[in-house]
């Protein structure tokens, strides 16, 4: 019997050994800083899957912006969409006459690979029966409008 209990005591104080190491090893990935990868992109993806009420445009530019924990990730990632739809003169008028456009103060244009400078000044304008007639998966950070082209800042939720 006396063997039986100290098998035991070794195995219990063994487990809890392999059990603080195994902890220490997921505590110590968490503390890893994550990458931020900037993919640059010119598909119709964005405009197809978010972007319902515009029918026609010339062309996109957008990033898809994600975080890389490496290996040790689990789960889905939220990706982070922003950049420009440039729209061709009729559907910017289109779009001008379909909504209600107030005009605000640019956002800060935050962009990695976008080339921002290209914007031009404004006036911006934005609209809210546009985001939720478009953003209904999504979480708009804002989408201005120029006249001629479409700047967004969209993030998954």
């Amino acid at each position: 019997m006396n063997k039986r209990v100290k098998t035991a005591g070794r195995l219990i104080i063994l487990i809890l050994i392999v059990s603080t190491l195994f902890l220490s090893a997921c505590i110590g990935r968490r503390q890893k800083e994550p990458e931020q990868v900037i993919e640059l992109f010119n598909d119709s993806v964005i405009v197809d899957k978010y972007m319902e009420a515009v029918k026609d445009y010339d062309h996109i530019v957008y990033e898809q912006v994600y975080f890389d924990w490496g290996s040790r990730s689990i789960g889905p990632t939220e990706y982070r969409f922003r950049g420009v739809v440039y729209l061709t003169d009729e559907e910017a008028e289109r779009l001008w006459e379909k909504y209600d456009w107030e005009e605000v103060k640019a956002p800060e244009f935050e962009f990695g690979k976008v080339d921002a400078e290209s914007f031009g000044g404004g006036p911006w304008y934005s609209c809210k029966a546009f985001e939720s007639d478009n953003y209904s998966t999504i979480v708009p950070n804002y989408t201005v409008f120029d006249g001629e082209k479409l700047v967004f800042d969209i993030h998954q939720i």
